[in-house]
């Protein structure tokens, strides 16, 4: 089912869960540029604000320890992202409505603590408000209902491990999956404002967590490691940058190609995930994507970016997916012609450069789906070519 509902939701399309602003874009930017490119409405839900996350540009530290102040700059940041990849304007999870009085009415980041490089722990006083202190079965109930409205044939968030452990991102995932499974079948609820009464079921076809292919990624370390011999990298404050091991422990988005079930090639995406990760200036520095000529055009990544802990990380231009047990019924995909209730505020010559105005983006979701099956099928549905 696509269609336009009566309350301006765009349905059918693409519904991203993410725990922090930022995430969308590190995470998945790739995927929802392309799938937006190929005119699939994109949904991205966000968890908290980021309040306790660390600030970068000298111009802004003000806003390093002002919860408040460093929330609304990161709404803000959020939104200019959402826009560059060519999502409608971002949710945030705690203004959905309902439950009341089984929530606090503002989920808080959790903050977390680095165990080792590119791997975190929760913090051992995370407040009341923290979102990984709220009730999964709350926060899920809250997202099964927007899921209820909107529809999508694919929803998309982070591994069972958080991509790297924050708890955040942890508990986003585990809302998430409880939230698909309350979209199709819920059980009564005991409050009065429960947000599921009078919505009707939708059984999500696709889930699909956002990974790394083990190899694809090492490669990508290993040639970074070579930018870095050949010439050291700095962040805006002066500070060295390094990048993880590529021979060493790898963080747990990073699955061993047994478990990718699909990698998508997002190159004609990138300028739009580099726009959107500069928007994030509080959290992201050094964006660079290098200039490709014939001779390094089979190089394993892209460019690189590097966040506030000053770790360097590749731009690889793919998006390796892993379809969640239970909900990787690809072969439901159905698609018909989608017509926005929303203004497209930027084009796509603009947001992807002339890549945008070419290719899969003039082409119908349901011609695209013509045809093919399987891994295949969810590559067209999400606008990119399937890599082997």
């Amino acid at each position: 089912m696509t269609s336009t509902r009566d309350d301006g939701v765009a349905t059918g399309g693409l519904l991203g869960v993410f725990a922090h602003p930022n995430d969308e874009t590190l995470g998945a930017g790739g995927l929802l540029a392309s799938a937006a490119r190929a005119r699939v409405p994109v949904t991205v839900v966000t968890a908290t604000r980021g309040e306790l996350g660390d600030v970068i540009p000298r111009e802004l530290m003000h806003l390093k320890g002002d919860h408040v102040a460093l929330a609304h700059e990161r709404e803000r940041e959020l939104a200019r992202a959402c826009a560059r990849l060519g999502a409608r304007a971002p949710v945030f999870l705690d203004r959905l409505p309902g439950l009341a009085g089984q929530r606090p009415a503002r989920f808080t980041d959790s903050g977390m603590v680095w165990l080792r490089t590119g791997v975190a722990g929760p913090l051992p006083d995370a407040g009341p408000d923290a979102l990984s202190n709220v009730p999964v079965e709350v926060a899920a109930r809250l997202l099964a209902a927007l899921v209820r409205r909107t529809r999508p044939q694919v929803v998309v968030t982070e591994e069972p491990h958080g991509s790297y452990g924050h708890p955040d991102h942890v508990h986003a995932h585990q809302v998430t999956m409880r939230a698909v499974e309350l979209a199709g079948d819920a059980a009564p609820f005991d409050a009065p404002d429960d947000p599921l009464v009078g919505t009707e079921p939708w059984q999500v076809p696709v889930v699909v967590w956002v990974v790394e292919s083990e190899p694809r990624f090492r490669a990508a370390l290993r040639w970074l490691e070579q930018v870095l011999a050949r010439r050291p990298l700095f962040g805006v404050r002066g500070d060295a940058l390094a990048t993880i091991p590529a021979d060493g422990e790898m963080p747990s988005l990073v699955y061993p190609p047994s478990k990718v079930d699909l990698t998508i090639d997002t190159t004609p995406v990138l300028p739009a995930v580099v726009a959107a990760l500069r928007a994030h200036r509080t959290q992201v520095q050094n964006v660079h994507l290098v200039e490709r000529d014939e001779h390094d055009r089979d190089a394993p990544a892209h460019g690189w970016y590097a966040v506030t802990n000053g770790l360097l990380l590749p731009l690889t231009g793919t998006a390796s997916l892993h379809l969640a047990p239970g909900f990787d019924r690809v072969e439901e995909l159905t698609v018909e012609p989608v017509h926005h209730a929303w203004t497209d505020p930027i084009p796509l010559s603009e947001r992807y450069g002339p890549l945008g105005v070419v290719g899969l983006a003039g082409l119908d979701v349901k011609d695209r789906l013509a045809g093919r099956a399987g891994a295949a099928r969810l590559a067209a549905f999400l606008g990119g070519t399937m890599l082997g």
